[in-house]
């Protein structure tokens, strides 16, 4: 999501104007215009209007649909009426109307319409229209007022909990965007309506990771540094409330901007931090100063013991204007290897060619010795359900369905109630799983003991167990592989590998392993696939074998 520039645009450095027009993975603006190139097809003069759902539902849950106005302060509207019609694959139809007769003329207005979807089943498919007025001339829109073809919200009501949810397991997503991302490219979402639909979609937690560089401007501006910190203390208040509210946990965060080794901008995921660590070097908010305030290690140096940082995206791949204009770069061996990061966030809306990217690399640092873990966000910007992207700046736009809230997950096992603190400890120890769907259980046993995810073990004859876990939702078992990282050949090889010749949604596997004078680890992958095709995959994080 973004939101109005173009009042303001003189005061914007033009390094930010032209990085605006060439960044490849801008979000849909619509009243942004190039100062010296006034031109854009999807110019609009309305506030951005906008409705979103869930992706999925888990059962019983009832269908948030977030109703969102933004900007009416520059462009004052009248809502007559939201219109809701959903229908599922069995053309069974629900209608909704609702008279609003709302006078709106202010920054940020929605609500959240929670509706009952009970007695449908399968694959859903909402359309929202929106009756009002600018300037008394009446108009209509359909899901949002963007010129871009209005296909319906596609959501899928599970007839069953996300994998391993019924055993203890709860899955989150480690990298979303709230409105308090809110600068002259994009925006977020309200942080209660983050809430209501992860909680629909059966997320238990939830970080919220603003950028730093927003997170420190006054409210409403984004080139003014706030000394009151203003924003920050709101988004730790609203974190604070709504946690009382139960599930899912919310975790405070901040994306920040950090100088690598190699003097470029990389972005550093802060969990749990009590205090703003700074980071503007790439928020295109000052000429020709790219450089961010602290270095990755000057980050890591002001992390509380409760705190995290995780290496956000590390394979991201920026372009040459961005390069050149913002100073952005990649995570390399060196900044990952820091003391102080816990891990990398390799999983990041998709399992793209950024994915494969950061495994390499990952199992680079694992036959290295390095002890890091994976992780899984999305770096969904207000994004429930589909992604609006600028496909050519100022001419068309398109949308996809990745770096929506909760489609890649991170999965951790905790016997006790999710708290901040738990959730904290469990990522940090590694003891989790990413995936977009399936769940794999890895166990590694010896005579005497056993060991699970990021935990090690001392022995010569092992047996290796994983427990496979899939659902209706995410199809039959197809394939499980166990690779073994042997830290003194500096390479992995696959020790067991079986195919799922059954329909089968569980599995159990084991394996006999001599670990004589082999010093190293054992992870996971296990792939699914569902009866329209779609294939998902789960990755675990080690065990580590000493000897």
């Amino acid at each position: 999501m973004s939101f109005p520039i173009q009042t303001v645009v003189s005061e914007l450095p033009l390094a930010a104007c032209l990085a605006s027009l060439f960044v490849p993975v801008l979000y849909a603006e619509l009243h942004y215009r190039f100062p010296y190139f006034p031109f854009s097809r999807y110019y609009l003069k309305e506030p951005e209007i906008i409705a979103d759902t869930p992706h999925r539902l888990d059962p019983g849950a009832e269908l948030p649909i977030l109703i969102l106005i933004k900007d009416s302060h520059r462009f004052p509207i009248h809502l007559q009426s939201v219109e809701v019609d959903i229908r599922d694959e069995r053309g069974k139809r629900k209608q909704i109307f609702l008279k609003k007769n709302l006078g709106i003329s202010q920054r940020w207005w929605h609500e959240i319409i929670q509706v009952n979807v009970q007695g449908m089943a399968g694959i859903c498919m909402t359309e929202v229209t929106f009756r009002y007025a600018i300037s008394g001339r009446e108009r209509t829109c359909v899901n949002d007022n963007s010129p871009a073809s209005k296909i319906p919200f596609v959501t899928r009501l599970s007839s069953s909990l996300l994998p391993g949810a019924s055993d203890g397991w709860v899955w989150g997503d480690l990298h979303c965007h709230s409105w308090m991302t809110d600068d002259f490219v994009e925006f977020g979402a309200p942080i209660d309506a983050i809430q209501k639909a992860a909680a629909a979609s059966g997320l238990g937690f939830v970080a919220i990771t603003d950028h730093s560089y927003d997170l420190d401007d006054k409210p409403g501006s984004w080139t003014e540094h706030d000394p009151e910190l203003t924003k920050w203390k709101q988004l730790l208040t609203e974190v604070k409330n709504l946690n009382r509210k139960g599930v899912p946990v919310l975790i405070p965060g901040e994306e920040v901007s950090v100088g690598s080794n190699r003097k470029k901008n990389v972005h550093l995921l802060v969990l749990n931090h009590p205090e703003l660590i700074p980071g503007s070097g790439d928020g295109a908010e000052r000429w020709l100063r790219t450089r961010s305030e602290l270095s990755i290690r000057g980050a890591t140096d002001r992390l509380k013991d409760d705190s995290l940082a995780i290496a956000a995206h590390p394979k991201w791949r920026s372009s040459r204007l961005e390069s050149l204009l913002l100073k952005r770069g990649q995570w390399e061996s060196g900044d990952l290897r820091l003391e102080g990061i816990a891990g990398m966030q390799i999983l990041n809306g998709d399992f793209n060619r950024e994915f494969e990217d950061g495994l390499v690399e990952w199992s680079r640092l694992l036959l290295a010795g390095e002890k890091r873990f994976i992780y899984a966000g999305n770096d969904a910007h207000g994004n429930f359900n589909r992604f609006l992207q600028v496909k050519r700046p100022m001419l068309s736009l398109w949308q996809h369905h990745s770096k929506v809230l909760g489609k890649c997950r991170t999965g951790l096992h905790l016997p006790e109630e999710p708290s901040i603190a738990s959730i904290i400890s469990t990522l940090r120890r590694g003891k989790c799983v990413v995936s977009n769907g399936p769940l794999a259980l890895l166990k590694v046993s010896n005579l005497s003991s056993s060991v699970t995810l990021g935990g090690s073990i001392n022995g010569n004859n092992m047996e290796i167990s994983v427990s496979s876990r899939s659902s209706r939702e995410y199809g039959r078992l197809k394939w499980m592989e166990v690779k073994f990282g042997d830290f003194d050949r500096r390479e992995e090889k696959t020790i067991c590998a079986e195919a799922f010749r059954e329909e089968v949604q569980s599995a159990e596997s084991s394996t006999q392993f001599s670990a004589r004078n082999l010093r190293g680890y054992v992870r996971t992958e296990l792939r699914s696939v569902n009866s329209e095709g779609e294939e998902f995959v789960c990755y675990t994080n080690p065990v580590w074998i000493n000897n």
